[in-house]
């Protein structure tokens, strides 16, 4: 930083950064309402700084109560050709996968997920369940 930047200009630009910010979780929210804002981040860094195409994450899925647990474990065979855990009551699917933008836009197109967060992994090994539901108040 030079001496000759004002106190003023700093200012500034850190409210810029702050606005942007705001701005980028606001997309977030409006493309992928269902997806831990934390997850989005962390996928579009690792593809654009690490140039990681399709990293390998622990994905974990929440579903509605009602939803029924060998279709959507067959769906999510299908569609990553791995067999996800299945927790709390058939409401929580965990499976190690390969992760893109696009496979967490298909997983919030189903009416029955509620909530997706996840973790890196960077390999096929998984570690099992970590996260918990947020429940937060249903839109």
């Amino acid at each position: 930083m030079s001496s000759s930047t004002s106190s003023g200009d700093r200012t500034s630009e850190l409210q810029e950064m702050r606005l942007v910010f705001r701005g980028l979780q606001t997309l977030y929210q409006t493309y992928l309402p269902k997806v831990d804002p934390i997850l989005i981040h962390d996928l579009l860094v690792r593809e654009h700084e690490k140039s990681e195409r399709a990293p390998f994450y622990m994905v974990e899925i929440f579903t509605k109560p009602e939803t029924d647990s060998e279709v959507m474990k067959d769906k999510i065979f299908e569609r990553t050709g791995m067999v996800p855990a299945i927790y709390d009551k058939g409401t929580h699917y965990v499976t190690n996968q390969r992760l893109t933008l696009e496979a967490l836009k298909e997983i919030c197109n189903s009416e029955d997920v509620i909530e997706v967060t996840g973790d890196y992994t960077g390999t096929l090994t998984g570690r099992g369940a970590s996260h918990e539901h947020r429940h937060e108040e249903e839109k």
